[in-house]
């Protein structure tokens, strides 16, 4: 099976090797989109194996659509997204991806929400910035 793994990226360069190398092997390409950084994310990416992109314009979903417009050339069975900064374990990526490639479900999300997450998933630090932030982004913006 094809799967393919788009890491939207801006100044990662610290964490992405990590991330490119925790892959497993199974994938048939890394792309990530460096989403106009001001470090070396795009050539540790591409020294670590990955495909490197630029996207210009700032934003999470500037880039996802820029690595959607690179895989759409040779369509992968299975797309993964993954965060640049070691946020999600990509070395779980195949709990992800085995269930879609026996087709038991079509498709995965992670979910941050306390009634969809799995006990443990997120540090009581990061539950609270969670929280946090969502309250900011309500309070600010209505």
């Amino acid at each position: 099976m094809n799967i393919k793994v788009i890491i939207p990226a801006y100044n990662e360069a610290d964490a992405i090797g990590k991330v490119i190398a925790a892959i497993p092997k199974e994938v048939s390409e890394v792309v990530v989109v460096d989403n106009n950084s001001s470090d070396q994310t795009a050539t540790v990416a591409e020294q670590a194996g990955a495909t490197a992109l630029f996207e210009p314009k700032k934003g999470y979903g500037h880039a996802c659509l820029k690595g959607i417009a690179h895989v759409a050339n040779n369509p992968p069975d299975v797309l993964v997204f993954l965060d640049g900064d070691y946020s999600d374990h990509p070395e779980e990526l195949t709990k992800l991806t085995t269930p879609i490639l026996r087709g038991e479900v079509d498709f995965g999300v992670g979910a941050r929400v306390p009634e969809l997450r799995e006990k443990g998933a997120l540090t009581p630090q990061q539950i609270f910035g969670n929280a946090l932030a969502c309250f900011l982004m309500r309070w600010l913006y209505r």
